[in-house]
C-alpha cells in the first residue's frame, strides 16, 4: 500500500533509538526525508540532528534545519519522552518539572513551531507518541503518567483547531514495547534481585496484563505512526490509536 509519503518531509524526535529510531526508517522506507532529532545522533536513517528538545529554544532550530534542508515540513512525530519509577511520597517539584518538559511542554513548543509551514502548506501531520500510562496511571510513574494525559489531551485541541487548514493531530498509544531501555532497566532490576532476566521480562508482562502475552515491538508502533502521518489517514483526528497488544480495557 502506497502511503503517499515520497517526497514529504518529516521530523522524529527521539530518533536514536526504540521507537522513535523504527519511526524514522519506517518513514525512509516509505519515501520521505527524515530529520532525526536526538541528544546524541549516531548512525542511524535520515538526516541526523543534534538538539534537546528539553530547551525551549530548540524547537525553532529544529524546524529552521527541516526548511534549510528539504524545504518544506509535512509531518512532525513527537516521540521523544522518558520515565524514572520514583515513590508516590517521595516525588519532588523538579520530578514534575523534568517530566512535564520532556513528554509535553516540548510537543507542544514543536507543533506550534511546525503549524505555520503546515497550514501555508494546506497539508500537515502532527503524530504524538503517548503511552497507556496516560490513559490507566502508574503510580511509580506519577509525572509521566500525568504528562502523558495532557499530551492526550492537548492533542485533541490541537486537532479541531487546524482540522480546517489540511493539519491533523493524533496519538499513538504504545503498550509495553522491547526497546533498548525497556530492556536495560530490566538487566539491571535482573541484576540488582538476582533474579533471571527472563523472570523479569515475564513479570513486567504480567503487570501490564498485556493479552496478546508478549511485549510490542518498535516496528509495530512505527507502522501505526506512518499510517496517521500519511494520505491514508486524511479524515482522522483528534484520534488515539491504541498499539498496545490489548492492554487497555476500556477508552
Amino acid at each position: 500500500m502506497d502511503l503517499g509519503l515520497g517526497g514529504r518531509a518529516a521530523i522524529v524526535t527521539g530518533a536514536s533509538r526504540g521507537i522513535g529510531r523504527a519511526v524514522a526508517e519506517r518513514l525512509v522506507a516509505e519515501g520521505a526525508s527524515v530529520l532525526a532529532v536526538s541528544r546524541t545522533p549516531g548512525d542511524g536513517p535520515g538526516e541526523p540532528f543534534a538538539a534537546d528538545v528539553t530547551d525551549p529554544a530548540s524547537a525553532e532550530h529544529i524546524v529552521a534545519a527541516c526548511l534549510e534542508r528539504f524545504g518544506r515540513v509535512d509531518v512532525l512525530v513527537n516521540n521523544a519522552g522518558g520515565a524514572e519509577p520514583v515513590a508516590f511520597d517521595a516525588l519532588t517539584d523538579d520530578h514534575w518539572h523534568r517530566a512535564f518538559e520532556l513528554n509535553f511542554h516540548s510537543a507542544v513548543r514543536l507543533a506550534a513551531a511546525c503549524v505555520p509551514s503546515m497550514v501555508a502548506a494546506g497539508w500537515g501531520r502532527l503524530v504524538h507518541v503517548a503511552s497507556v500510562s496516560g490513559r490507566e496511571p502508574d503510580p511509580l510513574f506519577a509525572p509521566y503518567s500525568a504528562a502523558k494525559a495532557a499530551l492526550l489531551n492537548w492533542s485533541t485541541s490541537l486537532s479541531q483547531a487546524h482540522a480546517a487548514d489540511g493539519v491533523l493531530s493524533s496519538c499513538v498509544v504504545p503498550g509495553i514495547t522491547r526497546t533498548e531501555l525497556v530492556a536495560a532497566n530490566a538487566e539491571a532490576t535482573a541484576e540488582r534481585t538476582g533474579a533471571s532476566l527472563d523472570d523479569v521480562m515475564a513479570k513486567q508482562l504480567a503487570r501490564h496484563r498485556v493479552a496478546a502475552g508478549r511485549f510490542g515491538e518498535p516496528g509495530e508502533v512505527a507502522a501505526a505512526v506512518a499510517f496517521l502521518a500519511s494520505d491514508a489517514a486524511s479524515w482522522i483526528t483528534g484520534a488515539t490509536l491504541e498499539v498496545d497488544g490489548g492492554t487497555l480495557r476500556a477508552t
